[in-house]
């Protein structure tokens, strides 16, 4: 291995959901201590991974669509000039690649990478350790990251200006805000719209003004929710993007949501995050952060596994959570 006060450029591949991007956050500040030096660049969704391109995290964020980097997924591959000239450039790179990619890792040494690294994106089935520790200890595994607190994800101006823009826009700057996401990736993990419904009314009580966030696969979720209000129902901030969504947070009191991307974000930035988790195993997925609760009920099928999710007919383990848990939860962080 390379070492570490030696190197210069260092790129981490990761492609994926919002949620899986950002928990990269802890491993890139890890990576950070142990390679001040060196510039760190991410490659994924780019409006995903330009989230953690501030300090201690990724100098750049980067595309994987547009850069060959599909070609070096084949067998027996030999890479173009213009995809070699461009992970060639590298003297770590380091991939968080599905179990069937094997082929990556040799292809990109054929470019020229002096020193590669492919990790699993998740930890081995049975495992009981949260995805964002195993990227965490697989870095450091390898020296590549050094141990030590995670910081909270940094907002930049601009990502608070245009927050400020957008909530003054919806008539909304300056109130307490309570940042209400009924959806999420999978409709299974939804916590109930009567809920969502009983939990808006019941914020409101405590002087909180709510906003429902409406992404791009959660139409169905949040016209539901909105559907048990009825007319008069809190605004919706609908379809914004990830830069847009984490300025919104920056001027957030209070961020209530289901196992999703957002959920993350909120948690990961510091805004007080209370997560509503069913099938989902917060040993492996509970959102990071400073000021986090996760209400769950306790019922024997919870957790499940993805097939035994998408099976599930009854979502007893979302139907036991009360909208009075989640206002406690919330009380306790605010």
């Amino acid at each position: 291995m390379i070492p570490a006060m030696m190197l210069e450029r260092v790129l981490v591949i990761r492609s994926g959901g919002l949620g899986d991007t950002l928990l990269m956050w802890p491993g890139l500040a890890a990576m950070r201590r142990r390679l001040s030096g060196a510039r760190i660049e991410l490659m994924g969704h780019r409006d995903r991974c330009q989230l953690l391109a501030v300090s201690p995290g990724a100098d750049m964020a980067l595309d994987v669509e547009g850069s060959g980097l599909h070609v070096l997924f084949e067998i027996s591959v030999t890479p173009p000039d213009s995809v070699r000239a461009r992970f060639g450039s590298y003297d770590v790179v380091v991939a968080f690649a599905a179990p069937g990619d094997y082929a990556l890792a040799e292809n990109l040494s054929a470019c020229g990478v002096e020193e590669v690294h492919a990790f699993l994106p998740f930890p081995s089935a049975g495992d009981k350790i949260h995805v964002a520790e195993h990227v965490k200890q697989s870095l450091i595994g390898v020296d590549l990251a050094s141990p030590g607190e995670d910081p909270v994800l940094a907002v930049t101006d601009r990502e608070r200006e245009v927050g400020s823009e957008t909530l003054r826009a919806l008539g909304l700057e300056g109130q307490k805000l309570a940042l209400l996401a009924p959806g999420s990736g999978s409709k299974q993990k939804n916590w109930m719209p009567g809920r969502f419904a009983g939990l808006a009314a019941g914020l409101s009580r405590q002087g909180f003004t709510p906003l429902f966030l409406e992404g791009p696969a959660d139409s169905a979720a949040v016209a539901a929710v909105l559907d048990s209000i009825g007319s008069d129902h809190p605004p919706v901030l609908s379809d914004e993007s990830p830069a847009i969504l984490k300025g919104v947070l920056a001027h957030v009191s209070l961020f209530v949501g289901n196992d999703a991307g957002p959920t993350h974000l909120a948690a990961l930035m510091g805004v007080p995050t209370v997560a509503v988790f069913g099938p989902s195993d917060p040993i492996l997925w509970s959102p990071i952060g400073p000021a986090v609760k996760v209400v769950r009920s306790p019922v024997e099928c919870s957790p499940c596994t993805a097939d035994e999710m998408h099976a599930c007919k009854k979502r007893i383990c979302q139907d036991a959570v009360e909208v009075s848990e989640v206002l406690n939860a919330c009380a306790k962080i605010t």
